[in-house]
């Protein structure tokens, strides 16, 4: 329970600070408010799955199990779990990098709703098909759908409200950087 809170309350705080000390040039923006609400949720969601997939593969395998259900035993499918967090986190994770940003955003938010969106409907028929509620299961509900739900309807809104250039290209277009000139050893 207190993984899944500390996650939410980490994305909810850090993304209103952050969107209120901003100093970008696009500050106060619709786009760019919807920009800072999609990385609070990639980073450090990203930092959290990769947390949960260590947690799936390494040596408290057995215990997350049992913290999932009583019919939970560590299997191949725990293991396959493990390593799609820790994918879907890295990629989360390297949306930090203003560089990363463009298409990866995309990438990234798209992985995470499938990859959650997945987790929450296997979480939701747990509970009311076979009444699991075992604490990590419940609590990861409330958790999923907070994260699905806000991760694809910030990326909405920062896609119809962000001049194409910068959402395709990452916020290095928005300063007139060209990338060749930028990775160039001159």
């Amino acid at each position: 329970m207190a993984f899944f809170l500390i996650q939410l309350a980490l994305m909810i705080i850090g993304a209103v600070v952050h969107i209120l000390v901003d100093r970008s040039v696009r500050r106060r923006t619709l786009g760019r408010a919807a920009e800072l609400v999609l990385l609070w949720i990639l980073v450090p969601g990203g930092a959290f799955g990769i947390l949960a997939g260590i947690g799936h593969v390494g040596p408290n395998a057995p215990e997350i199990a049992e913290g999932i259900g009583p019919d939970f035993i560590p299997s191949m499918f725990q293991w396959e779990l493990g390593w799609n967090d820790i994918a879907v986190g890295v990629l989360g994770v390297l949306c930090f990098r203003v560089r990363n940003r463009g298409g990866w955003l995309d990438a990234a938010v798209w992985a995470l709703a499938i990859s959650y969106g997945g987790d929450l409907a296997g979480h939701i028929s747990q509970y009311y098909i076979h009444d699991n509620t075992a604490t990590n299961n419940v609590w990861a509900i409330p958790a999923e759908i907070y994260i699905v739900g806000a991760v694809v309807i910030a990326w909405l809104v920062y896609r119809r409200t962000t001049p194409r250039s910068v959402a395709v290209r990452g916020p290095d277009a928005a300063r007139g950087v060209d990338e060749t000139e930028a990775t160039s050893i001159s």
